[in-house]
């Protein structure tokens, strides 16, 4: 199977739709702001494999009532376009993080996408509502510390169908770690040390699948090759440590600038590989899971 294959289309729909979104909205909006800039940048560096790995699995289908739990949101906004015959569902528990978007939706004309103000431990929709619910990157950060994530993914079982798939993404590395941010997180506007993020292992992942109610159908591991600029590397991983980081980070924007586009496609295309087994630095997991 062809690297990432599934993830550039996706970053060539986005733009495409941003272009269009542009060509229809107020520059006084919001929504304008955010479509310009992802014409600019259609897909985040790591989103190019978080995407991919994604998609090899989810299949919609005519009829079928699908939820994003709080992806990108243009992930989802791909999807409604390309497929006007499925119901698709955005929630959010931020509602700055949806009002443009509903701007977006309907400058683009698309009818088939709702966006809802819902926390994913515990949302308003009745059980068994959708056959597929989609997150990427989002469970790592479900407050509190201990327990969020696992209280997250009994719910989304909860609002599944007998039968339906849960598809997500999380942080996956060789050791499991919890990421700590001062000041406001999400919806958390406490000041001082907060809770940011988990970032699991292959223990800490097993145990999350073991304590959900879920079965594991498959996963996809997201993985980085060494070499002079690994994104990831340098800006979430061991590397971010060294001297020289912040100056190749630096170097990355001031080249990007120049140049009047993003880099991020053709370092993922270099450095990030989507494998059922692992095969360089361990980043991200991509897990298929079956409500029994």
């Amino acid at each position: 199977m062809k690297n990432l294959v599934k993830g550039l289309e996706m970053a060539a729909d986005t733009r495409s739709l941003a272009e269009r979104a542009v060509e229809n909205l107020s520059p006084a909006q919001a929504a304008y702001r955010i479509s310009r800039g992802r014409v600019r940048r259609p897909v985040d560096y790591m989103r190019y494999a978080e995407f991919e790995a994604l998609l090899r699995d989810l299949s919609p289908a005519a009829g079928m009532t699908i939820l994003d739990v709080s992806s990108p949101q243009w992930f989802s906004l791909c999807l409604a376009s390309r497929h006007p015959d499925v119901e698709f569902h955005y929630a959010n528990i931020c509602e700055d993080e949806l009002e443009p978007f509903r701007d977006i939706a309907q400058a683009l004309g698309i009818q088939n996408l709702r966006y809802q103000k819902e926390d994913v431990r515990e949302m308003r929709f009745a059980a068994g509502t959708f056959d597929r619910v989609v997150s990427i990157s989002v469970v790592e950060h479900v407050y509190p510390e201990d327990g969020g994530d696992v209280n997250a993914l009994r719910e989304i079982h909860r609002v599944l169908k007998p039968g339906g798939e849960f598809l997500f993404t999380v942080p996956y590395k060789t050791k499991s770690n919890i990421v700590y941010k001062e000041g406001a997180v999400y919806e958390r506007k406490a000041e001082g040390r907060n809770f940011y993020a988990r970032e699991y292992d292959e223990g800490t992942f097993r145990e999350l699948v073991e304590k959900s109610d879920f079965a594991l159908a498959g996963s996809w591991v997201i993985c980085e090759k060494g070499g002079v600029f690994p994104v990831d590397y340098y800006e979430w991983g061991p590397g971010r440590d060294r001297a020289w980081a912040k100056t190749l980070v630096g170097f990355r924007k001031v080249l990007e600038r120049k140049l009047g586009k993003s880099l991020d496609e053709a370092l993922a295309r270099h450095y990030l590989q989507v494998s059922r087994e692992v095969v360089g630095r361990p980043v991200n997991i991509a897990a298929r899971m079956l409500k029994k």
